[in-house]
Order: C-alpha cells, then sequence, then structure tokens
C-alpha cells in the first residue's frame, strides 16, 4: 500500500486527477500550499491506495503529455495500514511498486558511506573465517551483511536503462565490495592460516545454473506483466532480501522525467 503526493501548479491538477481516477482510484485528496523557493502557490494531490494502483498511477504521471515540461514533484511513501472501507483483500494485494521507489531504492544502496564499508568489511572477514572453520551459520550470517545483490542489479539496471550515473555507482560499489573481500580473505589466512575445511565448493557452471534458477524463482515470484517490482523489506538482510525484476520496456522516458523530480522516501541510508 502507498500514498502518492504530487505537488504541482494549480492549473494541472485537473489532469493529474483524471489520471488517478483512470487507474481505478476513487479517493483524491487536494490541499492549497506555498511553495518557498519559487515563491508560488501549489496544490497537492494526495491518493492512498493499494500498490498496483498507485504504480499505474505514477506510470501515467510520468508519461502523461498533459504535464510535461511541468514545474512539479512526486513522493512516494509505504504505508503499514490504510482504513477507508475498501475491500481489504484488493487493498493489501502485493504487486508491482512505482518505478521510482526501484529505481532511488538503488541508487540508496549503492551509497558509499561509514556503516556501508564497515558491513563490507565484517562480512567479508566473517565469511573468510567461516570457509576455513566450514562453519555453515556463520557463512549464511555472513550473506546477511555483504552488499553486492543490490549493487549488481544497480549496475545492470543502470546499463538497461542507459543510466550511466547509476551503472558507474553500482560498478564503483562492486569494486569496493570485491577488494573488501579479497583482502578480508588474505588477512584472515595470514592470521588462522589453512587448511580450509570448506570442500562443498561447485564447478563454474553448476555454480551459474544454482544462482540462475534462484534469480528466475525469485524474479518469476514477484513480476507481473514484465514491470520492475521489489518485494517487501523488512530487518538486517535487506542487502540480499531485494530481488526486482528490471525486464520491460519504456522505461527510457521515464528515466529523463525521473531527472530531479521524484523524491522517494529514504527508508535505508545505506
Amino acid at each position: 500500500m502507498h500514498e502518492i503526493r504530487a505537488t504541482l501548479p494549480p492549473e494541472q491538477v485537473a489532469a493529474v486527477t483524471r489520471l488517478a481516477r483512470q487507474a481505478g482510484i476513487d479517493r483524491v485528496s487536494v490541499a492549497d500550499v506555498y511553495v518557498h523557493g519559487p515563491d508560488q502557490k501549489r496544490q497537492v494531490i494526495s491518493v492512498e491506495t493499494s500498490t498496483p494502483k498507485a504504480r499505474a498511477f505514477v506510470d501515467a504521471l510520468l508519461g502523461s503529455a498533459d504535464i510535461h515540461g511541468a514545474d512539479y514533484s512526486i513522493t512516494s511513501r509505504e504505508l503499514r495500514a490504510i482504513v477507508n472501507g475498501d475491500d481489504v483483500g484488493a487493498l493489501t494485494k502485493p504487486m508491482s511498486e512505482p518505478f521510482p521507489d526501484v529505481i532511488q531504492d538503488l541508487w540508496q544502496l549503492s551509497h558509499l558511506t561509514i556503516s556501508y564499508i564497515a558491513r563490507a568489511a565484517a562480512g567479508a572477514l566473517l565469511l573468510a573465517t567461516a570457509i576455513i572453520d566450514d562453519n555453515a551459520v556463520s557463512i549464511v550470517v555472513a550473506a546477511l551483511f555483504l552488499p553486492f545483490l543490490s549493487e549488481v542489479l544497480a549496475l545492470s539496471f543502470g546499463l538497461w536503462s542507459r543510466d550511466l550515473r547509476l551503472l558507474m555507482r553500482g560498478l564503483r560499489a562492486i569494486a569496493v565490495s570485491t577488494a573488501f573481500a579479497l583482502a578480508a580473505g588474505a588477512l584472515v589466512a595470514t592470521l588462522q592460516g589453512g587448511p580450509i575445511h570448506f570442500t562443498a565448493f561447485r564447478s563454474p557452471l553448476a555454480s551459474f545454473a544454482i544462482s540462475a534458477a534462484i534469480g528466475i524463482a525469485a524474479g518469476l515470484s514477484i513480476a507481473r506483466r514484465h514491470r520492475p517490482a521489489v518485494p517487501h523489506r523488512r530487518g538486517g538482510s535487506c542487502a540480499i532480501g531485494h530481488f526486482p525484476s528490471l525486464a520491460g520496456g519504456g522505461i527510457d522516458t521515464r528515466l529523463a522525467a525521473l531527472r530531479g523530480r521524484v523524491v522517494a522516501p529514504c527508508q535505508f541510508p545505506d
């Protein structure tokens, strides 16, 4: 469930309200605001609805010719509950997230912060130690800390959508994570020594097949109509519990609209 807010000039309100209605949203709230900076009066359109309808509304809004070039901003917020008389079954349907949530989530998870570096170093050290000792529990725990999956998705999404900035940010984050993994392995080997007791290594082809099967299963479980999707994330495992389905069309035009305009909530700064 999401709340979508659009702050825009009053003359654009009718067009945006019509888009919300076409997306199946019955309740549309409109409020007058004054925006400092441009020092102009604006109106805020707010809808609180199910995730599929929020996604359809945002897609229509970003692709609308009626508001193209207008001075507007969009915010997307995930809601815990909505009580408004709508059918609970339809309201809570977990479907594709709005596109700005997907792309900005990948941006947030690819920032090189102090906590990111600390997590990469701690996870790499724990994994190296666990492999030498053949400790399956520690290997699983290390996988919860190592930041790789979201960064690979940022790189892939940037390449596919021709967003060079996102591609380079994901590539830089992957390089940092890989460097820490190699350094941690060398450090643990120097301090602890061998031999390596973990022996369940697979061939590269078998490892690729297993990874592909997991990725396909995860993508199919959340994808709908080949749209970008993100599952519900909670807890410390968000670094690996994040499987957007990044196949589809019509993204490039929305990427152009996103730059400098769409603001998503900061749930996980790292």
